[in-house]
């Protein structure tokens, strides 16, 4: 089944893509190292950013929504079921918000069906194709096939400069129209009209604009699957953090548990007792919050995929892993010279400023250059005298042949043209200038943020390691001995920072590799 179709069944009936775990994850479970790795390592090939390059009813699996089926048809062509259970007549009945599971490939699969982004994109494209294809045609003729019937009744003046009242009728059948008397065909049966300086560079400047447009596709397509791996990025952060906040809520309430136990028997304070409850209920706080983060940023990818925003997407669900697309201690000047050459902006800019120079020329050599006109007719013409009948239709043909040099407002105007043209080029450099400079800046900023979040997360995994440790001690300390948990919970929530530390620090080097990895002129699919 193509994706157009599937992903238009997935929209219509409201569940989203029915997605799973088709590709290898990028997290590892709690414990395991979460030093950056070379994609590589990771098995997959960097450009294709962990996408399976198929995808069967095997991998594309609708969890947590009862009553949804996915079944493969022949070769495996996915046949998806609604979400919601139906009452007899065909009635949806209200139930969960289904779950569909999916992993950063598919979601850069699923970004490039019907996204109106990308679509508009492609559609200027084309219509640069069809203005090519005008362009190319300045030089054809045009075929026209007609008649025309005159009747004349009175006065005519002859060339001599009298006048005589005379009656006549005329016919033509053929190639062409308009032909009357011993004057030429007003439409000719084949013409050709263009000024030859405009058939000349009209199709070099349009084949600049299709490159030009093709760029920025390109271009516009790589910045909207960019926004999809990041909001991808941020809705796997939320569904972790949610995790580190579950987990340490089963913490918090052993610790809370104790001190109620020691309170009641008598071993300890209640005002310790209170003051780990209060933590607890603060936490269970976070936690509602941390839910609605989640919800948020399911909402924001369905957006982006052009899906329902009330599907709930989720990720595979372990823990995210710094994955490294482009090494960070590369050589800045060399990821720039790179960029330059493969970015399309850079590509755009480049046929822009073409197209502009494109067009001082043909401005230029306009008055210099004739409109060539061409015309050929034939055809079967008859006619006579109203009083002495109507005469054979003979054959006639006729061919002319015309060339106008025009000057504008005697010259003035073809200089404001010339000047016009010289303004446009003048920004096309400057727009191509600015491309140039963004695309330096882009390079720069995402190599120093990926710098910089490597740093941050060797720093997050030392003080995670401290935090664990301390907290274990306290744990073991207060379960051997009775005592004030104010130590036990200032070491718990030390652990609960550091593990939120070293989940902001990974996702910040992931989206900081991708937008490294967009901006030295890859595209992430």
């Amino acid at each position: 089944m193509r994706w157009a179709h599937w992903g238009k069944r997935l929209t219509a009936a409201g569940i989203g893509a029915a997605l799973a775990t088709g590709c290898q994850s990028t997290r590892v479970p709690p414990g395991v190292s979460a030093e950056p790795r070379t994609p590589e390592q990771l098995g997959t090939a960097a450009p294709a950013l962990f996408a399976p390059k198929s995808v069967t009813a095997a991998a594309l699996r609708p969890t947590g929504a009862t009553g949804a089926a996915s079944a493969a048809g022949p070769g495996g062509e996915v046949q998806l079921a609604s979400a919601f259970a139906t009452a007899p007549g065909g009635a949806a009945l209200v139930g969960p918000v289904p779950e569909n599971a999916l992993d950063l490939g598919v979601a850069l699969r699923l970004a490039g069906v019907n996204n109106p982004t990308i679509n508009r994109a492609r559609e200027a494209v084309n219509e640069a194709l069809a203005d090519q294809l005008a362009a190319r045609a300045l030089l054809l003729p045009s075929a026209n096939v007609g008649a025309n019937y005159r009747y004349h009744r009175g006065a005519l003046q002859a060339a001599t400069g009298f006048q005589r009242d005379v009656s006549f009728e005329s016919l033509y059948l053929g190639a062409g129209a308009g032909v009357t008397g011993a004057g030429t065909a007003a439409a000719p049966g084949v013409r050709l009209f263009a000024h030859l300086g405009d058939a000349a560079y009209e199709p070099l400047a349009a084949r600049q604009r299709v490159a030009a447009q093709r760029a920025t596709a390109r271009a516009v397509q790589n910045d909207t699957l960019l926004a999809v791996a990041v909001g991808y990025l941020e809705l796997a952060a939320a569904e972790s953090r949610l995790d580190i906040l579950r987990q340490g809520e089963t913490d918090l309430a052993e610790v809370a548990r104790l001190t109620a136990v020691y309170a009641k028997a008598g071993q300890g304070r209640k005002a310790d007792a209170d003051r780990a409850a209060a933590n607890l209920e603060l936490l269970r706080r976070d936690l509602k919050r941390a839910e609605e983060e989640v919800a948020t940023a399911s909402a924001r990818l369905c957006r982006l995929l052009s899906l329902d925003p009330s599907v709930r997407l989720r990720t595979p669900g372990a823990p995210p892993q710094p994955v490294r697309l482009v090494p960070e201690d590369t050589d800045p000047e060399g990821l720039i010279a790179t960029a330059l050459q493969a970015r399309p902006e850079v590509a755009a800019g480049a046929a822009a400023v073409t197209e502009a120079r494109l067009r001082t020329r043909q401005e230029r050599v306009r008055p210099w250059v004739p409109t060539l006109s061409v015309g050929y007719s034939a055809g079967g013409f008859g006619g006579g005298l109203t009083n002495s009948g109507f005469g054979a239709v003979r054959g006639r043909a006729e061919f002319d042949a015309v060339a106008v040099w025009n000057v504008q407002g005697l010259g003035l105007g073809n200089r404001a043209r010339v000047r016009a043209a010289d303004a446009g080029m003048g920004a096309a450099l400057a727009g191509y200038d600015l491309a140039v400079n963004a695309v330096r800046r882009e390079v720069g900023e995402a190599l120093a943020d990926a710098r910089a979040a490597a740093t941050q997360i060797r720093t997050a995994e030392a003080a995670l390691a401290i935090a664990e440790e301390g907290f274990k001690l306290e744990s073991d300390r207060i379960k051997q001995v009775p005592g004030r948990p104010l130590e036990l919970i200032d070491s718990f929530r030390q652990l609960l920072e550091s593990r939120q530390e070293l989940l902001r620090a990974t996702v910040a080097f992931n989206a900081a590799q991708f937008r490294l990895w967009v901006a030295v002129g890859n595209a992430p699919e």
